[in-house]
């Protein structure tokens, strides 16, 4: 169950990890809101989530998908949120971005992709890359509003207590139907959260935009 935990802050992790920040008090600040939600969503963790909490239970175990589902979307929403104060004063390009940039700037967009064609590279990944390093140009001096980034925090809050209940309710043995029916509620609204409010949806669309690649095989490196 831990192996899976892993996974999942280490894909967060990965998106962003390029990421450098030049004002670091109103992030700073920013980030200090989100804490409580880490700790609330770490009482969880400790107890192996909701997957875990599931697959200890003989009478949940078949479960598992939606368990584990609900671990996603609740980490998922921690790390939209840590995504918006992080990038509160725009989007600082990628080692993927500045890659691109530094390609078309020396070679020219026909010339770098003809290279990068020649090291292997599928067009459709090519254009991914393109598309994304545009996106990177456009975005790296865009701003968001603090006390908007603030209100979708607090909007957040009622979905990590419920998760903390549900997770508790189950540690406790207090268990029945309700528990599968929570679970099932809190993800239909966790979806709904991410449509409704405006930044959180800013943020699961801009990260859609990060492609997963590999620089130094696609420049030929070890």
């Amino acid at each position: 169950m831990s192996k899976i935990f892993f996974l999942i802050s280490f894909f967060f992790l990965f998106a962003i990890s390029n990421i450098t920040f030049a004002n670091q008090g109103p992030i700073s600040k920013c980030h200090s809101q989100i804490n409580p939600l880490h700790q609330e969503r770490d009482k969880v963790s400790q107890l192996d989530g909701i997957w875990g909490l599931f697959e200890k239970n003989s009478v949940l175990q078949g479960n598992s998908v939606l368990a584990i589902n609900i671990d996603r979307k609740i980490n998922s929403i921690i790390f939209h949120l840590q995504y918006l104060c992080d990038t509160l004063n725009g989007i600082p390009m990628n080692e993927v971005a500045r890659y691109v940039r530094d390609g078309i700037e020396e070679k020219g967009e026909n010339r770098f992709r003809k290279e990068l064609i020649d090291l292997g590279k599928p067009e459709t990944e090519i254009d991914i890359w393109f598309a994304f390093t545009r996106f990177s140009q456009k975005n790296k001096e865009r701003s968001l509003d603090p006390k908007s980034i603030t209100d979708s925090i607090k909007g957040a809050v009622p979905f990590i207590e419920s998760y903390v209940s549900i997770a508790e309710k189950i540690n406790n043995q207090e268990i029945d139907d309700s528990i599968i029916k929570s679970v099932e509620k809190l993800s239909t609204e966790i979806d709904n959260f991410f449509l409704a409010d405006k930044y959180m949806n800013q943020a699961l669309t801009e990260n859609r935009n990060i492609p997963y690649v590999d620089i130094n095989e696609s420049s030929g490196g070890s």
